[in-house]
């Protein structure tokens, strides 16, 4: 059998790291398996979801480097969703429900005073046709159960081992809302089957929902599919991550000029039992992968070590790598620029203060006047290499008496107007004498 997994977002926000992790598990397991990835829309919910989050979702995976085999959206399938509908009515397996939401709130409230399971009471299933009727005359619209029948729901989870779900705890799950829109429990089950889904990878929140899928599957055809429940990645202050959350937003990352490999190389390892390290590809992550390897506890997403990955990778890129992207910022950046700058480049679009320091005429009004103007008198002839910064910083050291951060700091202030940044042998060759003696305003 072809091993086939899904990843199902609903388009109604941004995807952020925790839905991306999942997506990646999803398809390492295809991928390792010779399987087969499908991207499902789950856009049933008409009024919240919108086609640019439908965009973002796909730009988002394209531009991770994570590929599908196959995509739809549930929006196009609500036909069948009627006829498997239909196939559950007649089966006797739903029932329709006239209670607003204030009489099912109020029956809830008397649930926890009587210190009871708070479980739908199945009374619907007592109701008369005339009662139907007389409900359908007042202008109420039934929405529909899935009766539970099993008492206990095992499986034995990829992740977690046996799973033990006490379905006589949870109520009849609502299927069809009054206005006909499937639920989640039923399209999800429905396309799980249609399209031979093997194996449905997802967050540990969804177990209970696992329970009431099976069930349904069940009642529908014969389940097939072996579940596995992964731990959900928390913010660093220890929060659910939530999809309104802009700043973990995978095109949030992109605007910031996140390296992709940098985003998958923190998913494939947090919340493992390996440690979290920078990967030279997606291909190395693939070779790497064992589901189990995955821990049944939260890890937590810390901004710093993204950025620390990214910035490891930035200053891996050999100039050939990325000539191109560097040629879009500046024509004027070559090999040896590159070689000079990157050391100090959190993300490659930071090198843009750099051209703008070396490139550019504005001047600079140095703080240590005096100080400056020696070194200036001591400037260098042309041509400049490695050995010109320490003859010149000895000639001002001997004048002036100077040595450590008195001597260097105020130099590199002067000429580039920071106080950090790439080694002053290196990064004075890229200046030159000219434009030294043309910033430094005395």
């Amino acid at each position: 059998m072809t091993t086939v997994t899904r990843f199902a977002p609903s388009p109604t926000g941004l995807l952020h790291l925790g839905n991306i992790r999942t997506a990646l598990i999803n398809w390492l397991y295809a991928r390792t398996n010779n399987g087969k990835f499908i991207l499902r829309i789950d856009d049933t919910d008409l009024e919240r979801s919108k086609d640019e989050y439908i965009s973002q979702i796909k730009y988002d995976l394209d531009w991770l480097g994570i590929d599908y085999d196959e995509t739809f959206n549930q929006s196009s399938r609500f036909d069948r969703y009627r006829e498997q509908f239909e196939k559950l009515k007649a089966d006797g397996r739903i029932y329709p429900c006239y209670e607003t939401p204030e009489e099912l709130e109020r029956k809830r409230k008397l649930l926890i005073a009587a210190g009871g399971k708070q479980v739908y009471d199945r009374s619907a299933m007592e109701l008369t046709d005339q009662q139907k009727k007389d409900y359908e005359a007042q202008g109420r619209k039934p929405h529909w159960r899935f009766l539970l029948k099993t008492e206990r729901m095992k499986w034995d989870d990829l992740l977690k081992g046996e799973i033990d779900i006490d379905l006589t705890s949870l109520s009849d799950p609502v299927l069809f809302r009054e206005d006909g829109v499937p639920l989640y429990t039923f399209s999800s089950a429905v396309d799980d089957i249609d399209y031979g889904i093997t194996n449905v990878i997802r967050g540990d929140d969804h177990t209970s929902n696992t329970a009431v899928q099976v069930e349904i599957i069940n009642a529908l055809d014969q389940n097939k599919i072996t579940f596995a429940h992964h731990a959900l990645l928390k913010a660093s202050s220890g929060d659910k991550l939530s999809k309104r959350d802009n700043v973990i937003s995978i095109s949030s990352f992109r605007e910031a000029n996140m390296e992709p490999i940098s985003i998958l190389s923190l998913l494939a390892t947090i919340g493992t039992s390996n440690s979290i390290e920078l990967k030279d590809n997606i291909d190395q992550i693939k070779s790497e992968f064992k589901l189990s390897t995955i821990s049944t506890s939260p890890g937590r997403i810390e901004i710093d070590v993204l950025n620390a990955l990214n910035k490891k990778q930035v200053q891996k890129y050999n100039f050939s790598e990325i000539e191109e992207r560097l040629k879009k910022i500046d024509e004027k950046i070559d090999q040896k620029f590159w070689e000079t700058i990157r050391g100090n480049l959190n993300v490659v679009e930071d090198i843009k203060q750099w051209t703008d320091i070396v490139f550019n005429s504005e001047t600079i009004k140095p703080s240590d006047k005096d100080y400056i103007k020696i070194a200036m008198e001591l400037i260098p002839d042309d041509p400049w290499n490695d050995e010109t910064w320490g003859q010149w910083t000895s000639a001002i050291k001997e004048k002036t008496g100077r040595k450590g951060k008195e001597l260097f700091l105020p130099l590199r202030e002067a000429f580039t107007g920071l106080n950090h940044g790439p080694e002053m042998k290196l990064l004075i060759q890229l200046l030159g004498r000219e434009k030294i003696i043309e910033r430094v305003e005395l």
